[in-house]
């Protein structure tokens, strides 16, 4: 990697390779779309645990845009947290990473839940600061999608300089090694009140972020609202 050049989706594919992950078949005309304005690729996979886990790159011809997304959802039966990494560079103006394994359920009224999914986070984005280091802009983005409200406390959302991308990869793994680490760890939900609220706020979840996207307007006026309402739903 040079020129803080680097691929997003490949790096996280490497990441991801501890998870004896299987392909989803996808309609050919939504695993590439491509018009005069832009791309989307797309890619799914499954695997013990996990309902799906999401690879997708959007590229915006005009403005140079770009937005590389990795979702890893839970299936039905394991409330372990979900994970979102995702890197948006509007170039020679932003560079935005974010990152953070979300929790799926209120770790107030479920405290031992905290204790084993959530506080593990506050030493990741401490080492993602050490990593990233001076190619920090602002540590205190204020992203403009009520998608914030899904977060843990110790999400990563930072603006970086264009030497900061290559030191992305490094950041990602890390967060997801720590992923992993949980879904080995993490068993079926026992009780019928806690599945219950579990499946509540993932699909809650879900549709907060499909619903407040800032991108899905743009999306929509470049590859037509009706694609991209079936992209947005295999990807959430």
């Amino acid at each position: 990697m040079a020129g803080g050049k680097m691929d997003f989706i490949k790096e996280a594919r490497q990441s991801l390779q501890q998870l004896p992950l299987q392909n989803i078949p996808l309609d050919q005309e939504l695993q590439h779309i491509e018009v005069g304005g832009g791309t989307i690729d797309l890619e799914l996979f499954r695997c013990e645990k996990i309902e799906k886990v999401v690879l997708s790159g959007i590229k915006v011809h005009e403005t140079g845009v770009t937005d590389e997304t990795v979702i890893i959802w839970p299936d039905a039966s394991h409330n372990f947290p979900a994970l979102w990494c995702t890197l948006t560079i509007i170039p020679s103006v932003m560079n935005i990473p974010i990152i953070d394994i979300v929790p799926m359920m209120d770790f107030v009224v479920w405290p031992a839940y905290a204790e084993k999914y959530v506080q593990c986070l506050k030493d990741l984005k401490m080492k993602a600061f050490e990593i990233l280091g001076e190619t920090i802009i602002d540590k205190a983005v204020d992203l403009p999608s009520l998608s914030v409200y899904t977060f843990s406390p110790y999400n990563l959302v930072v603006k970086i300089s264009d030497e900061g991308i290559s030191r992305l990869p490094e950041v990602m793994h890390e967060y997801i090694q720590a992923y992993i680490n949980l879904w080995q760890e993490a068993g079926q939900v026992a009780e019928q009140s806690e599945r219950d609220f579990y499946l509540r706020k993932k699909e809650a979840t879900r549709m907060l972020m499909k619903g407040n996207d800032p991108g899905f307007p743009i999306m929509a006026s470049i590859f037509g609202e009706e694609k991209t309402r079936k992209v947005f739903d295999l990807v959430f």
